[in-house]
């Protein structure tokens, strides 16, 4: 349920979020995103995008995905992150890091001296991925502003990962935005990840 104090407003490509008490989740993925930007864009996938609209649901990582970063504009990325007191969760320095991203790994940054929560970072690594870039949310909180991935993509790959998890946060997003979304859009979405909605009420 989102909680009641939030309201959500869906129009143009851009979800404004009022009312709204950052989290310390929050505030973790908003620190790290002020870092981010200055250095590429970015989008933010997977559970966080429902918890950031009020789901209540622990998570230990948040996955953000950002284009092929050349070496030495991810050294910049790695050493402002370090400044601004973060660390990198893999043994590696900032080149075996860059090595792993382009070998499609996700690397783990955190708070120094801690391991929770923590940043899933990845390169893209295909087309639904540079799609999810591409078409890419804005939402502004107060005092914030993330970008997400498209919704319907959202529930459409939620459905496809198939967990208990998973299928509650696809379920939680469509009672948010349903009246929203572009039901033919979120069609052409589930017949790309092969996935089908109606046993669970997501109708399209």
């Amino acid at each position: 349920m989102v909680h009641e104090t939030m309201d959500i407003q869906y129009s143009h490509g851009k979800i404004v979020v009022s009312q709204k008490y950052l989290t310390l989740l929050d505030l973790f993925v908003l620190d790290f995103i002020r870092i981010l930007e200055r250095v590429t864009p970015y989008v933010i996938v997977s559970g966080y995008v429902a918890i950031l609209f009020g789901r209540s649901r622990g998570t230990e990582d948040v996955d953000i995905l950002v284009p092929y970063l050349e070496k030495e504009d991810f050294k910049k990325l790695h050493d402002d992150l370090h400044e601004a007191g973060f660390e990198f969760l893999n043994a590696e320095d900032a080149y075996g890091l860059h090595e792993m991203l382009t070998n499609k790994m996700g690397i783990r940054i955190a708070k120094q001296e801690q391991f929770i929560p923590n940043i899933e970072l990845k390169f893209l690594k295909d087309e639904v991925d540079r799609l999810v870039l591409r078409d890419r949310l804005e939402v502004s909180l107060p005092d914030a502003n993330f970008f997400i991935s498209p919704i319907g993509i959202q529930i459409a790959y939620k459905l496809y990962l198939g967990s208990q998890k998973d299928i509650e946060d696809a379920l939680y997003l469509w009672e948010i935005f349903k009246e929203d979304l572009d039901h033919a859009s979120l069609k052409i979405q589930m017949e790309i990840f092969k996935v089908r909605g109606d046993e669970y009420g997501i109708i399209v």
